[in-house]
Parts: structure tokens; sequence; C-alpha cells
């Protein structure tokens, strides 16, 4: 046994490490810069093209974008070996040691600390940097005035996801009775609400909460968490194991805002005024600021979850560090919060640059008509179609929509091909994003927009087979990434101030309505076929 146990020490030069090193290094960052790239290049094309301008910065903004996709190579990283063995092995041993009561704790306070890591909720607030306060007091005081209750709100949604989602596991519920009620309080809370101008300001808001949520913390934490569950149950093998999990978690939000905005709309919830350029930095970007800042978000998003995960391997389950070493566990957080770090920096000065240079400069092509580049129809027309493409490109570079169209095809015996399920999503977003552009340029009321597809879906979801309506939800749930999300608002952001028409919020739910639909009816297309 001692013979057995006895490691070998094998000694390699510098240069054999790198060339073992360097093929996997390279297929990471290759995975990234198929992600960030096609959306660069279509943003810098368009605006070069299209809208007739010159890139202002293009030095610092290429170092930015670079910064983006070493970012988000270290922080996957860093997900893989820390975030999801983890997870997974929490969810293996807990339920044996730990009891039911035990396990929905821990998943409820996961799901907290998961949501409050995640960065895109940063882009909600950044993007109501210029809501009038006159024009819409309740969306101002839950973006700037008092913030922490926007972040406290989507946090319980995802909890309450977080704790649903291990009960559907345990006891094999179905998604479509969870799904019908809370699309259909939504749908109810949302219609009461637009009786109310100032609360129907916020719908947009609370309908993107839980659009965005479904971000590079919370999903794999959840599915981690699930499939070591399903590995105790002897699920894990079945291939629905986590399937419609990350949709549950983008609906619990949007119900937990709004009810918030009910709430918030009966006690006196002035604010006072919040200077945009005080929180936002709108003024020139400072460096050292900035880093500061994206270091603090990178350790605020990683530093809670994993001590969470680790002190209840050690303290709580009483696992040794056999389970996971000391030593991968502080490689894989140093990762992930290096790889937020430098995802934070580029995002302000690379990605998050280019995106606010085309937001500010796609309102030109129509407004104001005597200065417009394009005639007013054509302008307009160029916009909507602007939204469409960004939206249909920017899923397909996705990877977390890509790894979820290789499970479909896997789970449905190639009755639902990967390509087809590719271009069902990538389609609905792009729709989606120009219902979301037609919406601001047009002066349309978004409820009107919003409403009628979550109500087919739910007819839809009656009609579907389990296994097709859980691919659906997760299939409109994991089309809002990391990189895609600051730039749709600030683009939306950018429409509304030229056009006064909206506050700029509900393009994204738009965006994940759409594919939900296309893909429960194709799942009964399938079905029908299947039948015959």
């Amino acid at each position: 046994m001692a013979v057995l146990a006895e490691r070998k020490k094998v000694d390699v030069t510098f240069g054999q490490a790198i060339r073992i090193v360097a093929p996997y290094t390279w297929h990471q960052l290759f995975e990234q810069i198929i992600v960030v790239i096609p959306v660069v290049l279509y943003l810098a094309i368009f605006q070069w093209i299209i809208l007739q301008w010159n890139i202002e910065h293009i030095g610092r903004v290429s170092v930015g974008i670079s910064m983006v996709i070493l970012g988000l190579m270290f922080f996957m990283e860093g997900v893989k070996i820390g975030i999801l063995p983890m997870g997974e092995t929490v969810g293996r041993i807990l339920p044996q040691k730990a009891g039911m009561a035990g396990v929905l704790i821990f998943a409820f306070i996961l799901g907290l600390l998961a949501a409050y890591g995640e960065p895109v909720i940063g882009s909600l607030q950044i993007a109501g940097s210029g809501v009038d306060q006159d024009k819409a007091p309740l969306l101002y005081t839950l973006l700037l005035g008092k913030p922490f209750i926007i972040v406290a709100g989507i946090s319980i949604g995802v909890g309450i996801a977080f704790v649903i989602s291990i009960l559907r596991y345990i006891r094999d519920w179905s998604i479509k009775p969870i799904a019908l009620t809370i699309v259909g309080l939504s749908a109810g809370l949302t219609l009461y609400a637009s009786h109310d101008p100032d609360m129907a300001s916020a719908i947009g808001l609370a309908w993107d909460a839980g659009a965005v949520i479904a971000g590079p913390v919370s999903t794999p934490l959840l599915l981690a968490l699930g499939m070591g569950i399903c590995m105790v149950l002897g699920k894990s093998d079945t291939g629905m194991a986590g399937l419609g999990s990350v949709g549950m978690m983008s609906l619990f939000p949007i119900v937990i805002i709004l009810g918030i905005i009910f709430v918030l709309r009966q006690t006196d919830y002035g604010a006072e005024t919040v200077s945009a350029a005080r929180i936002h930095g709108e003024q020139a970007p400072d460096f050292i600021r900035v880093a500061w800042a994206s270091l603090f978000n990178g350790a605020r998003a990683i530093v809670p979850v994993f001590l969470f995960l680790l002190l209840t391997l050690r303290l709580w389950l009483k696992e040794t560090e056999e389970c996971i070493p000391l030593s991968q566990f502080f490689i894989a957080g140093g990762f992930a919060i290096f790889g937020l770090f430098l995802f934070n920096f580029g995002l302000t000065f690379g990605l998050g640059e280019l995106g606010n240079q085309v937001g500010h400069r796609l309102p030109y092509s129509f407004h104001p008509p005597d200065e417009s580049i394009y005639p007013t129809a054509l302008g307009k027309i160029i916009v909507v179609a602007f939204g469409g493409i960004l939206g249909y490109g920017a899923t397909l570079a996705e990877p977390a929509f890509n790894t979820l169209g290789q499970q479909v095809e896997e789970i449905t015996q190639g009755a639902f091909k990967k390509w087809l399920f590719s271009q069902a999503v990538a389609v609905g977003v792009g729709v989606g994003a120009s219902m979301g552009m037609a919406s601001l340029i047009y002066g349309l009321d978004l409820l009107k927009l919003l409403l009628p597809p979550y109500l087919i879906l739910l007819v839809l979801t009656i009609l579907a087979k389990e296994k097709y309506a859980s691919i659906a939800w997760d299939g409109g749930a994991v089309t809002t990434g990391p990189v895609t999300v600051p730039l749709k608002i600030s683009i939306g952001i950018a429409l509304s101030h030229a056009t006064g028409f909206a506050e700029g919020f509900g393009i994204l739910a738009l965006a994940s309505a759409y594919p939900v639909m296309n893909i429960l009816f194709l799942g009964l297309y399938v079905s029908y076929h299947q039948k015959r």
C-alpha cells in the first residue's frame, strides 16, 4: 500500500512545461475570442460604415477588449476547477449528512450569495444613470436612490429559485405548474401596475431583472449543486438533470421586483437627487479608480461564494482536504477574481466604451430629423435591423448557449438537432431585440409587446412535453451573457434618451421571451412527427 501511495515526481524543463500547457491555454483563449471578437467587429463595422463615425480612442479600446477576452478565460477556468467541483461535492454529500432542511437552507444562502456576486446586476444600476427623477421617481429610487433594494430583491428571488430547483430534483416536480404560476402572477401584477404611471415606468426593469441574472456565477453553481444531488439520487444519467432550473432562476426575480414596486409605491419613496457622475463616474475615467473598483467587484463576487462552500465542506460536513485540496481552492479563487478584475476593467475601457460610442451615435441615424444621417423612416428601420442582427449574432457566440445546444441534441437522441436549436434561439433573440428597439424609437407601449408573447408561452408550456418545456425555458435564460447584457442596456438607454419615449428597459426581457416561444413551437413540431 505504501508503494501504491507513493507518488513519483517528474521533472520537466520550462520549455517542456510550455509545450504541455500551451495547447490547453490556446483552446481556452480561443473559446473566449469567438465570443467577443464577432460582436466587436460587428459594432466597429456598423459604426464606421453605417453610422459614418470613426472609433474614438481605438488604442485604449483595443487593449480593453483584449483584457475582456483574457478575463473571461481566467474566470471560466476558475469556475471549472473551483465552483463546479465544490458545488457537485456539496450537492453529493449534503443530502446524506444534513437532511432536507439543511439542504434547502444551504441552497437559499448559496443563491443569495451567487446573485449578489453577479457582475451584470451592476449594469442595471449603470443603466439608470440617466433616469429623470421627475419623470420616473419610483424607478429612480430603485436604481439610484436606494439601489440595495433592487439587489436584495433579485438575490431573494434567486435564493428561492435555488430552493425550488433542489425540490424539483428531489421530488421530481414538473416545471409546468411552477412556470405557469410565476409567469401568470407576474403578468397579473404587470397589468395592475400599468394603470399607475409611476409603477408602469419600472415594469421594464422588473422583467429585465429576470433576464440578466442567469450569469457566469449563479448558473454554474446551480447546475453543479443539482448535478451532485442527482448523482446521489441516481438521476445523473437520465440526461434531464438540471434542465429547467436556469429558466426558473430567471422567473422568480421578476415577481419579487414587481412585489417590491407595489410595496414601495405605498411608502414615501422620494429620494434625494443623486449625481450620476458621482455614482457612475461619467467624468473622464481614472485608471487607478477603475482598477480598484474592478478588483473590489471581482473579490465581492467570488470570495463570499468560495468561502461559503469551503466552510460548508470543512466545518459543517466535516470533509477533509482530500475532497477539495486547499491548493486547488486558492488557485481557482485567484483565477476567478483575477479574471473578473480583467473583465470589469476591460469592459470599462474597451467593450463598454465601444458600446457607448455606438449607442450614442445610433440615434443620429434618424434623430433629430434635420440633422440625421438618413431620412427618419429609413434611419429607424436601420436601428431596428441593427438590434436584430446584434441579438442574433451575439447569441450564437455565447458559450453557455452552445453547451446547452449540444446537451439538447443528446437528450432528444438527435430529434432536436443542435443547429436547429441554435437557430431557433438566435432568431428568437433577434426578433425580441428588434421589438425592443422598435418600442424605444416608435414609442410603442412596452406592455403590449411584452405580455402577448408571455401569454402565448403559458399555452405552449401546457401543450409541450416536459423535456421540451424545460429546454425552452433554459434556452431563453442562457441568451444573456456578461458581454451582451451591458451592450444591449447601454444602447437601449442611449436610444431612450434620444427619443424620450421610454426609460430604456424591456429589451432584454423581450429578447428572452421569443426564444422560449420558438423552442416550444419546435418541440410540438418534433413531438408530432415522432408520433407519426
